[in-house]
């Protein structure tokens, strides 16, 4: 139990923590992160928790094969910056800013599960056998 608990707070702590770090790298790498400095609303600080948030989201998608969740997140936060993008440098650090999440979110989810099943407690199987859900074939 304790494995389980720790690869899992790893697992969370490399989305969340180490996703923000990376991302606000990438920001600074490409010169975003100047770019929009002169944007009036403060998006850096809200930006690093929505992208946590968003994270967590996607990876329980993932890992519930709830591809839906990943479209609905992106419609999301589009829409809640919809008048923002018509100002190319912050469109950009949008953008960048979401890729780079949904792919983190995948590389770390996917790790994740490939530990979990194959050294781990594989708790995901474990967890549809207790709901009563088929095992999916992966």
């Amino acid at each position: 139990m304790m494995h389980i608990l720790l690869y899992t707070g790893v697992a969370l702590i490399a989305l969340i923590w180490l996703g923000n770090e990376l991302c606000r790298g990438i920001f600074s790498l490409t010169g975003l992160k100047d770019s929009i400095a002169h944007l009036p609303t403060p998006v850096h600080s809200a930006g690093r928790w929505i992208g946590a948030f968003e994270r967590l989201i996607l990876a329980v998608g993932i890992i519930a094969h709830s591809w839906e969740i990943l479209a609905a997140v992106i419609a999301l936060k589009t829409v809640a910056r919809f008048k923002d993008m018509d100002e190319r440098a912050f469109a950009e650090y949008f953008l960048v800013g979401s890729l780079f999440s949904i792919f983190w979110t995948m590389l770390v989810t996917s790790a994740w599960l490939a530990y979990d099943h194959r050294v781990g407690g594989d708790v995901r199987k474990h967890a549809e056998q207790y709901m009563g859900i088929e095992a999916r074939k992966d």
